[in-house]
């Protein structure tokens, strides 16, 4: 009779311990799929716009919104050459994207996008 009452209180505490563990591996799960990054799907590219300078580099402030649309974009530094700081904010609003995911809703984000020319 012992051996039968540690047997099934072992079994118990068995039990116990692994619905435990799957329902913290569930809750991961579920928080991995709550939330996930901004994911640029196109980003293209500017023209240099006839730049006179071998090389350039422009930072654009984007906002992405929850709508997966660009709302804005401005030049937080210029690469020097408007025709490629134009080229370069026009290219921004162009870029195709999936929102940023937080707690299982859509969320609009502010990130920077980089643009470089190089003349050969």
């Amino acid at each position: 009779m012992k051996k039968n009452i540690s047997a099934l209180f072992s079994a118990v505490i068995l039990s116990l311990a692994l619905s435990a563990a799957a329902n913290a591996q569930s809750e991961n799960n579920s928080n991995q799929t709550d939330s996930k990054p901004l994911k640029i799907l196109k980003k293209p590219i500017p023209e240099s716009g006839g730049c006179n300078q071998p090389n350039g580099r422009v930072m654009v402030r984007v906002t992405f919104d929850k709508s997966a649309k660009i709302t804005d974009a401005t030049i937080t530094q210029s690469s020097g050459c408007a025709s490629f700081d134009k080229n370069s904010v026009d290219a921004a609003r162009r870029i195709k994207f999936e929102p940023q995911i937080k707690d299982g809703e859509p969320v609009t984000v502010t990130k920077p996008v980089e643009y470089k020319y190089y003349r050969y």
